[in-house]
């Protein structure tokens, strides 16, 4: 066994970030928008998958600074959250709509995982496990869940070992799946912004402009501008501000740390815009994508793929069946729900991952769109609205409400 500490664990990140950035830069990666991460990620878990089978070496990173990056990332999105576009009416209906899309695929996740859990005569609490409880929920949820189904009645003592093979199941198809399903939509259906039907018709940029904006020596000089660089040191102090008193309650508060995270930067950013104090937003967004992205290369390889490959054949067949379930109800029902627009393709692949990973891989998967297609304020705040605040908790009401009539 080898341990990282932190400086090592932040090394081994930058070094698989870099290694995936690379990667992406290969046509048949490029073509399906598969995130930079992901890809370091996935590789980086196949090399330690291999190292461990054959020389018998595995290898543990700190945990500590995946959720210090989660933090800093949510933080950047509440710091960088426009007030005008809060006003805006039509958000608040597409907001509630995407809420009720989630739940009923979470009440769906549980039919299915009942359904076929029973073909094979086994608990069926294990298909609420392999339902909501691991993909929508992931490891948080499982972890907390778990606790619970050791016990009477439901006595289910490798609930936790079950639900971190299912959860890793789901991010993993989550990430892979979710960019490139996007992608499909947008080029099948020949989508663009100003189609939009929740968003305004402000002008968009072409795609050279897009690839100028984000090269990355164009947004090394925007990061490092003397212009911005009173505006980026208060951005900084306020990020760091935000992570650090986010950190601190949640000692006290159980609660996931992010939501504390995002209302302390959204409060502060609330403030800023009352007393007039300039945030460089451009340089939020650059800072907070990189630390999204470190946070899930550490999180993929993190991962511990061989519980994944020991899971049972009733629970691998659900598992190929809620993958399906995912990718049928997005194509069919969340993308048409939407309109069948650019945003609506959008809002189709964050659910992907959304529903079958976490909020990180979601977010993700919209990055990876947008910096190849356009940007959308709407569904970033719609998915970050959902996947922090509320996603959660319509979860564990689900999950309550299959295992009382089990």
């Amino acid at each position: 066994m080898i341990s990282f500490g932190v400086f090592e664990t932040f090394g081994a990140g930058l070094l698989i970030l870099g290694f995936g950035y690379l990667l992406s830069k290969l046509r048949i990666f490029s073509v399906l928008c598969l995130p930079a991460a992901v890809l370091g990620g996935v590789f980086a878990l196949s090399v330690l998958l291999l190292f461990s089978h054959f020389f018998e070496l595995k290898i543990s990173f700190d945990e500590s600074l995946k959720e210090s990056f989660l933090l800093a990332f949510f933080a950047s999105l509440g710091l960088g959250f426009s007030i005008d576009f809060s006003k805006k009416s039509n958000f608040s209906k597409n907001f509630f709509i995407f809420l009720g899309l989630c739940a009923f695929i979470m009440v769906l996740q549980n039919l299915l995982g009942i359904t076929i859990i029973s073909l094979f005569d086994k608990q069926k609490e294990l298909g609420v496990i392999a339902g909501s409880i691991s993909l929508s929920g992931s490891f948080g949820m499982g972890a907390f869940w778990s606790e619970i189904l050791k016990t009477e009645p439901h006595n289910i003592t490798n609930a936790l070992d079950i639900s971190i093979a299912c959860a890793t199941f789901g991010v993993l198809f989550g990430s892979v799946l979710g960019a490139p399903l996007g992608a499909f939509l947008i080029e099948k259906f020949v989508l663009k912004k100003e189609n939009s039907r929740f968003e305004s018709k402000e002008k968009s940029p072409s795609q050279k402009e897009l690839g100028k904006e984000n090269n990355l020596n164009k947004a090394l000089v925007l990061f490092f501008s003397k212009k911005e660089l009173k505006n980026t040191i208060i951005s900084v102090l306020l990020l760091a501000f935000c992570v650090l008193c986010a950190s601190v309650i949640k000692l006290f508060i159980s609660l996931p740390a992010i939501i504390f995270a995002l209302i302390f930067a959204f409060m502060l950013r609330v403030l800023c815009y009352f007393f007039g104090v300039n945030l460089a937003h451009k340089n939020l967004a650059l800072l907070g994508n990189f630390c999204l992205a470190l946070f899930l290369a550490l999180a993929l390889m993190s991962i511990d793929l061989k519980a994944l490959l020991d899971i049972g054949l009733p629970l691998f067949v659900l598992l190929c069946l809620e993958l399906v379930l995912m990718l049928f109800f997005v194509f069919f029902i969340t993308f048409r729900v939407f309109g069948r627009d650019y945003e609506a393709a959008l809002l189709s692949s964050a659910q992907c991952g959304l529903c079958l990973g976490a909020t990180p891989i979601a977010l993700a998967n919209l990055e990876k769109l947008e910096l190849r297609f356009f940007s959308s304020k709407s569904t970033l705040a719609i998915l970050c609205l959902s996947g922090v605040f509320f996603i959660d908790f319509i979860n564990v009401l689900v999950i309550w409400l299959f295992l009382s009539f089990l």
